[in-house]
């Protein structure tokens, strides 16, 4: 599922384009007024990469590892019906009924 933001995508981008910026100026493929260390604006690359990724998936790429995702978001509850239908003890229709009543 996408979770689409276009303002964190566009920050994302920019940040990425004004990293490369840098690392092109560090390497002299461009002309800049500035002079910095030689590989530091990877870290802004990929800060912005890491926020695009957000912007597209609306979630962190280690969410799925560390148990942050959305499944935390399910009340415990609804948990519980949707294992229920998972192992086949309840049908569908038993299971909206439940969640309906609580």
């Amino acid at each position: 599922m996408f979770a689409f933001s276009m303002r964190k995508f566009f920050w994302g981008l920019f940040i990425i384009i004004v990293g490369l910026l840098f690392w092109a100026h560090n390497y002299g493929l461009i002309v800049m007024s500035f002079n910095f260390s030689r590989d530091w604006p990877i870290f802004v690359v990929a800060g912005g990469l890491m926020s695009v990724w957000r912007a597209i998936f609306g979630k962190h790429w280690w969410a799925a590892k560390c148990g942050c995702g959305a499944n935390n978001r399910i009340p415990a509850n609804a948990r519980k019906i949707l294992e229920e239908v998972e192992k086949g003890n309840i049908s569908a229709e038993e299971a909206a009924k439940k969640m309906d009543s609580k």
